[in-house]
């Protein structure tokens, strides 16, 4: 088993891998560590949309797109946030996006798209085709063919320093892996690590479970340890989903291969969009909860026992209370206004922007597991497991308070017509859960990790979530696009860098400054 390399990254994600890539290409040796049976990270899980501009694919489709104009897109995203935003990062990102897709496009990835995502003026998302497991295949391939070594299954704990203090490697299933040249972490966020969601954001949003268990902030904690800085920790993606469904996902079904990618990007390219967005319903009524401007229509969401538990208005606020149940389990209530409502545009239940739109009767048709309806409350109930007398308590308090303009027992400020036509229906079961964590360890410029004065702890890089440095990332296809953008950038400067090995002894990273945490 090899030991030593060049370039040393810890995570195998998406990041993580076109680290290793760019490392390779620039003429270093690499081993990645991977703490999983398989590579892939949240890349391989994500719905897989990349927002970037300048690309081939915009200038098929006649989109006129600049870097200027897509900065200026992210600073209407960021809203009140803005204040916060690294913008020297964000022209990274800018800059670098489109050319990031081209390359993926060079390996076999293959896109739909763009397609157009409010704010932003120009179509600039670009969707994974056939589905997300696409950029893993590509990645792992392109990996063997540039010769990493990709090491499953191993947990770093600890990083290692030299007699200088420098990064030269890290501990991993009892065994100590060294990189001449540098460490690059790409762990991920932290949306499993209860201990970091209840230190910055809270104890209800830590009893929200996360989408990738393995997110447990591995990097966070490496990085401190050494002496790096996390930096705004306080903003989770918090939300309801609806339970898997039991029946087969076509998307999710095909190969990631490239061949298959090809033929579906020439098939869907041909298909007339009406045609397109119903095939897109089926996986999109399986990966993408309620829009919440269906309780602002006047649906209620209950908990099993037939309760309401939070005010409606609020993602965050929902998910939280969902989750400090035993079930973890919610349902949305609304009656025949609402459903007729939302069977037709403009006024979809679900979004894939620019490419589909889910409406009431598409649940029932390829999610009838979680589309209920019934002529009274009560039938209702009886259909998704509530006690009838307890749900229809609480949907005549509800109708009460809506007659009155006041929700009395959690402050809803819209609260619709209430739930008084029949027939009722339901939306069912949904679980909270955290998709992303942003934060990261703070990173300059060139990916390089820095310390509580702002100066970069030799040795050490970070990618993807684990080095987003303050970026904010407030809209789709955002995240995807960093974890490339800085990864690909990750591994070229380490490869650039000199080593570090003609200094002997090795002692596990201990921190030589307090860890802070920045704003």
């Amino acid at each position: 088993m090899i030991y030593t390399a060049d370039v040393l990254v810890i995570g195998g994600g998406g990041s993580g891998m076109g680290a290793a890539i760019s490392a390779a290409t620039s003429g270093a040796s690499v081993i990645v560590l991977e703490k999983c049976p398989q590579v892939g990270g949240s890349t391989a899980m994500s719905v897989g949309s990349f927002t970037a501009a300048n690309t081939s694919y915009q200038y098929r489709a006649g989109v006129n797109d600049s870097i200027d104009l897509f900065v200026e897109d992210m600073k209407v995203a960021n809203g009140t946030f803005e204040e916060r935003e690294n913008k020297e990062l964000r022209r990274i990102l800018a800059e670098n996006a489109g050319p990031t897709v081209e390359w993926l496009s060079s390996i076999g990835v293959q896109f739909l798209g763009p397609t157009p995502e409010p704010p932003y003026e120009k179509p600039r998302m670009h969707n994974v085709l056939p589905n997300s497991g696409a950029y893993r295949e590509a990645l792992l391939r392109e990996c063997r063919k540039r010769g990493v070594t990709i090491h499953t299954s191993m947990r770093v704990d600890r990083l290692l320093r030299n007699a200088a203090g420098e990064i030269i490697g890290a501990g991993a299933n009892g065994r100590n892996y060294f990189g001449r040249r540098g460490v690059i972490l790409a762990t991920g966020d932290y949306s499993a690590s209860t201990e970091l969601k209840a230190r910055f954001v809270g104890e209800d949003a830590a009893r929200i479970p996360p989408v990738n268990p393995n997110n447990t902030g591995d990097g966070f904690h490496l990085g401190t340890d050494a002496g790096a800085v996390m930096t705004q920790m306080d903003r989770l993606y918090e939300g309801l989903r609806f339970a898997p469904s039991n029946r087969p996902d076509l998307i999710k079904m095909l190969p990631s291969h490239p061949l298959v990618s090809r033929i579906m990007r020439a098939v869907v390219e041909r298909l007339p969009k009406n045609l397109l967005a119903y095939v897109i319903r089926g996986a999109l009524t399986s990966w993408i909860g309620p829009n919440n401007t269906m309780y602002r229509a006047g649906a209620i969401l209950v908990t099993p026992d037939g309760r309401r538990v939070a005010n409606e208005d609020s993602d965050k606020i929902l998910a939280r209370a969902v989750a400090a149940t035993d079930a973890n389990s919610g349902y949305m209530i609304f009656d025949s206004r609402v459903a007729g409502k939302f069977s037709a545009w403009p006024n979809p239940v679900s979004t894939f922007p620019g490419v589909a739109y889910a409406y009431v009767q598409d649940y029932r048709r390829y999610r009838p597991d979680v589309f209920h309806r019934a002529g009274t409350v009560e039938e209702l109930a009886a259909g998704i497991g509530v006690d009838p007398a307890a749900l229809r308590a609480t949907v005549d308090r509800w109708n009460r308070q809506v007659a009155a303009g006041q929700d009395a027992e959690f402050g809803r400020e819209h609260l619709g017509e209430g739930i008084t036509a029949g027939p009722f229906y339901a939306l069912g079961p949904m679980n909270a859960y955290v998709t992303l964590a942003d934060g990261g360890l703070a990173v300059d410029t060139r990916l390089r990790v820095t310390d509580t004065g702002g100066e970069p702890i030799p040795g050490l890089w970070a990618a993807g979530s684990t080095g987003q440095g303050g970026l904010q990332l407030l809209n789709h296809g955002l995240h995807i696009g960093w974890a490339m953008v800085s990864g690909r950038l990750a591994g070229r400067h380490v490869a650039q860098a000199q080593s570090r090995l003609d200094l002997d002894p090795v002692e596990p990273a201990q921190t030589r400054r307090s860890p802070g945490v920045s704003s």
